[in-house]
């Protein structure tokens, strides 16, 4: 009679099965901690003599419509005060020329873009249909916008004028004031919100 094992192998099933649990062991050992995703509520273990207030928190969410109207609004006050400010730098660059830099005709073309400009503002202002919380103070804006065209094209006029530029200097300031009475505007249409 053999005293050897019939079954060959009987060894290799146990030593697989150590190896996958300690290859196991260390690739998860391995990897970085886990992150916590945004929105995810987390608990914090406060000490017992701590007594706070809960903040009074409001939140109102808008209609989809009045949201997309303030977002427009916003975007008309950035055009404006683009314009306003591109308007101020030609001019300062006009007033500390050097050796004829920048050139009249640089100006101008500066002037006369921002004319278009203004006019496109005008016409955006003119064709939004706001909600009906705003038909009411709407209309103001549309005069206020339909002005800053007119604002461009006197400081033309005044850098056209054959005197020593204070019809364009005095322009541009009226220019400033049409654009803060155009955003003054928009800020009451903000008021306005139900």
């Amino acid at each position: 009679m053999s005293k050897e094992d019939p079954k060959h192998g009987r060894w290799i099933l146990p030593v697989v099965i150590a190896a996958l649990i300690g290859f196991t062991y260390l690739f998860v050992t391995a990897l970085p901690p886990a992150e916590i995703p945004v929105g995810t509520t987390t608990t914090v273990v406060a000490s017992e003599t701590t007594t706070s207030v809960p903040e009074a928190t409001t939140t109102t969410t808008l209609p989809a419509d009045i949201a997309a109207f303030l977002s427009l609004v916003d975007d008309y006050e950035a055009t404006a005060n683009t314009i306003a400010n591109d308007i101020d730098d030609a001019n300062t660059a006009w007033e500390n020329r050097a050796d004829g830099v920048p050139s009249f005709a640089d100006t101008l073309a500066t002037f006369e873009a921002a004319t278009v400009e203004a006019q496109t503002l005008s016409d955006n202002v003119a064709a939004t249909n706001p909600p009906d919380a705003y038909t009411a103070v709407w209309p103001d804006s549309i005069t206020a916008a339909a002005t800053l065209p007119l604002g461009v094209d006197a400081v033309i006029e005044g850098l056209r004028a054959p005197d020593d530029g204070t019809a364009r200097r005095d322009a541009v300031d009226a220019y400033e004031v049409l654009t803060t009475e155009f955003i003054a505007t928009l800020d009451q249409v903000r008021a306005a919100t139900p």
